[in-house]
């Protein structure tokens, strides 16, 4: 079992046998501490139905109904979220039953309610991992926020372009005002909701996973933020999210400001680079990021549900999803590394590197009786029911990636989830094989993320049923517009 790292808590660790008279007793438990963290009954019990799901799956798919196996269950506190992770060590996950449409692993994690998020490890013959994540109760900022302050926001005059400003890092003591100047700017539909939540927004802090920049004007007012995140601790890269300006000071150079900030404290923590994700409803998001020195490396189609409120944009009763530009910013020197396309995108991704100027030598894999893979690889399924999405990682390239990312496309398809993304591990030969077989399937090129797991990542891209109108797609510069076509190609050289 891996050790639990400095930002959870443990609360509990158990193992019982797999054997199904034991759950009643199992659910109790995990209810009883999930009510005792502050979720309430019905959340709790919620939980418990997906627990059920997986613990009979396991007996029957992994332990093929020996019930002398057993299963280990733990609950920790991750930031401000209870987890329940359930390990086994059972036979890798059998996908053809998921090909014959016998068996639904993600029916009740993508119920509404029933979990924020969730993720599926497969680790070959090394066994399996599970976790449930669900974020703990917190008050929300927008119950007491005054609709009045938003609109005066959006409506007031622009300040004065000599007013002085400072920018610094922000105290944990300021997550409150923090929500406040989100809501000011956007009202209620700011996609990353959980920054209205100050306990949230807090615990993410305390934790070393968030870390914020803050523009005050002269009275000491929050007027900008921009975080850096780890996707987990001890990550080389970090995203940068969360940035928000006060619409009285916009043209001020503020994210500039807090972006350079963010990078020099990143490069002396040894974080190589910063990506973020920046909407394409407008191009300042993605400009602010270019002044700095960002490069775009990806466009993902449809990523959002579009409910977003800015200046002189107007809101849809029914948005369409929208899409987000991929930007990569480095803050150190990369080393040189050696990295395995598709055939289809050696060029682009020369291309990338070489305007980003990250050192890469761009190869194919060889001939693919050549190539030696394990049977099994490693394969972990996110699901983010919020923006009903899912991302497949290659972990370890095994002779079953390719049918168990078939399988697992299969079954989201038909649980209806809009964008489902793979992550390829570009370090490892046999990726340039799998991508040009995902192809096939309808994937396409979705980002090039350097250093995002173990080396760099290609992200592709699968689109389920979601229109996608390229005029609503907005960019900030010639080489975005060029990736941006190519994209566009790709997607109907696929779905052909």
């Amino acid at each position: 079992m891996p050790e639990v790292n400095h930002t959870e808590r443990l609360i509990v660790r158990t193992t019982l046998l797999a054997d199904p008279r034991f759950l009643p007793a199992l659910a109790d438990l995990v209810a009883d501490i999930a009510t005792s963290v502050g979720l309430a009954q019905e959340d709790a019990r919620k939980l418990d139905a997906v627990l059920d799901e997986i613990f009979r799956n396991i007996v029957a798919q992994g332990y093929q109904g020996d019930t002398r196996r057993s299963i280990d269950v733990t609950l920790l506190q991750r930031a401000h979220a209870l987890v329940v992770a359930v390990e086994d060590q059972g036979l890798p996950f059998d996908y053809r039953p998921l090909q014959e449409g016998q068996d639904s692993r993600f029916s009740s994690i993508l119920s509404a309610g029933y979990v924020d998020q969730a993720t599926f490890l497969n680790r070959g013959p090394h066994g399996n991992r599970v976790e449930l994540i669900r974020e703990l109760p917190a008050e929300d900022f927008r119950d007491k926020a005054d609709p009045q302050e938003h609109r005066a926001t959006v409506e007031a005059a622009e300040a004065h372009p000599e007013e002085a400003i400072a920018t610094r890092p922000m105290h944990l003591e300021e997550a409150a005002e923090l929500a406040r100047l989100v809501y000011r700017c956007y009202g209620y539909t700011y996609p990353g909701e959980f920054i209205y939540y100050p306990e949230k927004v807090e615990a993410k802090q305390r934790a070393g996973l968030m870390k914020s920049y803050v523009a005050c004007n002269q009275r000491g007012d929050l007027i900008g933020h921009l975080a850096l995140t780890l996707p987990r601790p001890g990550a080389k890269v970090a995203e940068s999210g969360q940035a928000v300006v006060d619409p009285r000071y916009r043209g001020h150079g503020l994210f500039q400001r807090m972006k350079r900030q963010a990078r020099e404290e990143a490069a002396a923590s040894q974080v190589v680079g910063i990506y973020s994700e920046a909407v394409t409803v407008h191009p300042f998001s993605q400009k602010g990021s270019l002044d700095v020195g960002a490069h775009e490396v990806g466009f993902l189609l449809g990523y959002t549900s579009g409910a977003v409120s800015f200046r002189s944009i107007s809101e849809s009763d029914n948005p369409r999803r929208q899409s987000i530009a991929f930007l990569y910013l480095a803050a150190l020197a990369h080393e040189p590394a050696t990295v395995f396309l598709p055939k289809p995108y050696r060029d682009l991704a020369r291309r990338i590197y070489d305007a980003a100027d990250i050192p890469r030598t761009v190869v194919s894999d060889r001939d693919a009786g050549r190539v030696s893979l394990p049977a099994a690889g490693h394969l972990t399924v996110s699901l983010r029911p919020d923006h009903n999405q899912a991302i497949l990682t290659v972990d370890l390239l095994g002779r079953d990636t390719p049918d168990a990312v078939r399988s697992h496309l299969h079954e989201l398809r038909l649980q209806r989830v809009d964008c489902i993304y793979v992550d390829l591990p570009l370090a490892q030969e046999g990726a340039g094989e799998l991508g040009a077989g995902l192809r096939e399937l309808g994937f396409f090129f979705g980002a090039l993320i350097p250093e995002f797991g173990q080396g760099d990542v290609l992200r592709l891209q699968y689109l389920n049923n979601v229109n996608i109108v390229p005029a609503d797609i907005h960019t900030a510069s010639e080489a975005g517009r060029t990736l941006l076509a190519t994209i566009i190609e790709d997607q109907a050289a696929v779905t052909k």
